[in-house]
């Protein structure tokens, strides 16, 4: 009876939050209501999926039940995740789509509308950059970002590293995000690093693709390895295929010195 009562109390606690909430905006929860369901689709339509706690930060609720609720009235597509973290991921339902195309200022070619198309092993990471810029919004150090295919739908430019995200900051600053889960190595590595220095580099117009690179991971080795390995005492190996396809160092290069100035290491929680 006590657990009852108390599930009861908890769930008034609740209701008197979100009433509290509603009433600080000065909206009508008819006008929120339609403003948070596009607020989620857009999210979605930019990032290709995403999760039910994702969603919950996004909105800033207390319960994770929204996004199942999207998907009741037709606007997403549930679907079980492999890895069973999380359990299930959205993506936009044929409706969520038209709406999201619809209220866009760009359009950006969605292929997740099969969401057999969502490549799960990137799962993970894609939600931990999906939630590391909800985190930066809400706390107002960044003023927008740019989703993969926001940047690259003006195509790929060669031997320019492209970012899992992209944060914009005040005076025009531009960070772009690489989430490091698992390491790269050898000529993988070194084209890593190739790619980061053009990034950065200004072109014949002064203007560099961003203004800085952040690398973040959740190992303290695989940081401390990138650092060393981008030392201004370091060589930088390029590489290229031979007459038989296999790949070989043509060149080595000295490091840029300014490389270790313009690039930041984030340690996160695992």
């Amino acid at each position: 009876m006590s657990e009852k009562i108390h599930s009861i109390t908890e769930m008034e606690s609740r209701l008197s939050t979100a009433r509290s909430a509603l009433a600080k905006t000065g909206k009508n929860p008819q006008k929120l209501a339609e403003e948070n369901r596009l607020e989620v689709i857009s999210w979605i339509y930019l990032w290709g999926f995403t999760s039910p706690g994702i969603i919950q930060s996004l909105l800033n609720r207390t319960s994770a039940g929204y996004g199942k609720r999207l998907v009741e009235t037709g606007w997403l597509t549930a679907t079980k995740a492999a890895s069973g973290t999380p359990a299930k991921f959205f993506t936009l339902s044929k409706q969520g789509l038209e709406f999201a195309e619809y209220h866009a200022l760009q359009q950006y070619r969605y292929a997740e509308i099969d969401p057999q198309r969502v490549d799960q092993k990137i799962i993970r990471h894609n939600l931990i950059t999906q939630a590391a810029t909800i985190n930066l919004l809400h706390s107002n150090l960044i003023e927008s970002f740019e989703t993969e295919r926001m940047f690259s739908k003006a195509g790929d430019q060669l031997n320019i590293k492209r970012p899992d995200i992209i944060w914009n900051l005040k005076n025009d600053l531009r960070i772009a995000v690489e989430i490091e889960l698992s390491g790269k190595w050898g000529r993988d590595l070194d084209k890593f690093i190739f790619e980061i220095i053009h990034a950065l580099k200004s072109d014949e117009n002064g203007i560099a693709r961003c203004s800085r690179f952040s690398i973040v991971s959740d190992s303290p080795a695989l940081i401390k390895r990138y650092q060393d390995a981008m030392q201004p005492s370091c060589k930088l190996r390029i590489w290229q295929k031979n007459a038989r396809s296999h790949w070989e160092v043509r060149e080595t290069i000295p490091m840029p010195n300014w490389l270790m100035t313009k690039v930041d290491f984030h340690l996160m929680e695992r």
